[in-house]
């Protein structure tokens, strides 16, 4: 008989192989989906996606890097770096092309409304929390003093809120942003008695992928812009730094609402 060791190695082997075979079958979905957007097949809803060979490429790339950082590890801002020096047709430095970032932003709409549909939840997050991050560049650094950094920097913990959200926050943020809401209606449906979750933003909370309940959530009264899932993480991590972040943090948002409003 096989040693309790050599099973759980054999068990353990066994789990790799099934995580990394679900990874590949989401990732060949995932191209599928890039592909039939590009067909654009009259009998299918491209979701406001004109096709365009450049940012399907631009697109497949960047999911595929936001996928390979943690949270943690800002993978938005790691897949922007990245993509800068192998895109530089759309991103060449600090200047961005407004037209080549509508028809990217436009295309991870499309892809994630249909990786909602077809239940890729994972995918759709991926695709929420890089729509909006495009879309602070493409709606406010052309249209405000503010630099890209500061705009991304505020618009980091939305960002965070989709690549980690629930799926009735994901399906109510496409219908928001595609021109053909009603493809989602259906879906709405199914998820509206669903409880919306929110990230903690102590780097040290111990619940489950630091997701909590909305509506209990705790909220940092200074800079607005952290939440928390309870008073104890909030003060725990006011001790761990948010104590010295938290000026900064507020000047930022005050910067952004202030520069918003003149552009308004």
């Amino acid at each position: 008989m096989p040693s309790r060791k050599k099973a759980q190695g054999k068990a353990r082997k066994a789990a790799k192989a099934d995580v990394e075979a679900e990874a590949t079958r989401k990732k060949e979905a995932l191209d599928a989906q890039l592909q039939l957007l590009q067909l654009k097949d009259e009998d299918s809803c491209m979701h406001g996606y004109e096709p365009d060979n450049v940012a399907a490429e631009f697109v497949k790339h960047f999911l595929h890097i936001v996928g390979q950082v943690p949270l943690q590890g800002n993978p938005l801002g790691t897949a922007m770096e990245v993509s800068k020096t192998k895109y530089p047709q759309v991103l060449y430095n600090a200047d961005y092309n407004s037209s080549k970032l509508g028809m990217i932003k436009s295309l991870f709409l499309a892809v994630g409304t249909n990786c909602i549909l077809s239940g890729d939840i994972d995918h759709a997050r991926q695709c929420a929390g890089c729509a909006n991050y495009f879309k602070m560049f493409i709606e406010d650094v052309f249209n405000t003093s503010l630099s890209a950094e500061i705009i991304g920097g505020f618009g980091l913990d939305k960002d965070i809120e989709l690549l980690s959200g629930d799926e009735k926050t994901l399906v109510r943020y496409f219908q928001k942003h595609i021109p053909c809401s009603s493809c989602l209606d259906e879906k709405y449906k199914e998820v509206k008695s669903v409880k919306k979750l929110g990230w903690c933003g102590n780097p040290q909370c111990k619940i489950p992928d630091r997701m909590a309940e909305r509506s209990g959530m705790a909220f940092c009264d200074r800079c607005k812009r952290v939440n928390y899932c309870s008073r104890k993480c909030q003060k725990v991590h006011w001790r761990a730094g948010h104590k010295e972040q938290c000026e900064e943090m507020r000047d930022i948002r005050k910067a952004y609402e202030k520069s918003s409003q003149k552009s308004s």
